[in-house]
């Protein structure tokens, strides 16, 4: 009875879409401003402005995706909101040690989740590569290429 529990509660989850395991907020029309921290975003830019890895970046990925990136702290996370040049936004939750950064992201709707490892060099811009569920196996390169 256990293992038919079990079996039927496995199949539940994973018939269903992923999209709806999420708090409504991050599937809003007005993402990501319904998020906590991003809804306090213009506050929280301006109160983390003196630490050297916040602020507005143009950012690269990859060969042909290119845009800006805010980032800003919030207690002892980062937190990152990408705008693409195609308008495409997402956002995500960054982890600092030393020279290391690594943070997940998501885009809205759950249509894509992913990792992303940096090394922050010595003119606090980023260097890494990510991987997500939509590009299994491979590694794309991404960085910052200025403070704007």
């Amino acid at each position: 009875m256990k293992k038919l529990i079990l079996l039927l509660l496995f199949i539940t989850l994973i018939s269903c879409d992923i999209s709806s395991l999420f708090y409504p907020s991050l599937n809003t029309d007005d993402f990501p401003f319904k998020i906590e921290p991003f809804d306090k975003k213009s506050e929280l830019m301006e109160s983390s402005k003196n630490d050297p890895l916040c602020g507005t970046f143009k950012y690269y990925s990859g060969e042909s995706e290119n845009g800006v990136v805010d980032i800003f702290k919030y207690d002892k996370v980062y937190y990152l909101h990408y705008k693409r040049d195609d308008n495409a936004q997402y956002v995500g939750i960054g982890i600092k040690n030393e020279n290391n950064f690594s943070v997940t992201y998501y885009y809205p709707n759950g249509s894509d989740f992913g990792i992303v490892y940096y090394k922050i060099d010595e003119n606090n811009l980023l260097q890494g590569y990510w991987s997500s569920f939509n590009t299994p196996g491979d590694l794309i390169k991404e960085g910052t290429t200025e403070k704007l």
